[in-house]
């Protein structure tokens, strides 16, 4: 599943607005605007840094390890996601 389809299903599952979502992550000391986050859920956007792929996944009650898989297949290359895939 591709990053924002995780991210838009989590938002519509947990029930919060981008609102809301923003004012969680401040309380993280992340700032991160609503309309970063509309972009986000609708792939306007690249993935945001893993610290705050973390966190989303934290307040939205997501898998961690599959977010931070899928934000990191849309940021690298495919070639270095594989060669990390089968090191691993």
């Amino acid at each position: 599943m591709s990053y924002q389809t995780m991210l838009k299903n989590a938002i519509e599952k947990k029930g919060l607005s981008l609102t809301q979502i923003s004012f969680r992550l401040a309380k993280k000391d992340i700032c991160l605007d609503k309309s970063i986050l509309s972009k986000l859920q609708n792939g306007k956007i690249p993935p945001v840094r893993d610290e705050i792929n973390i966190a989303l996944a934290e307040i939205l009650e997501i898998n961690i390890a599959e977010f931070r898989i899928a934000a990191a297949k849309e940021i690298l290359p495919r070639s270095l996601f594989d060669l990390i895939k089968s090191a691993g």
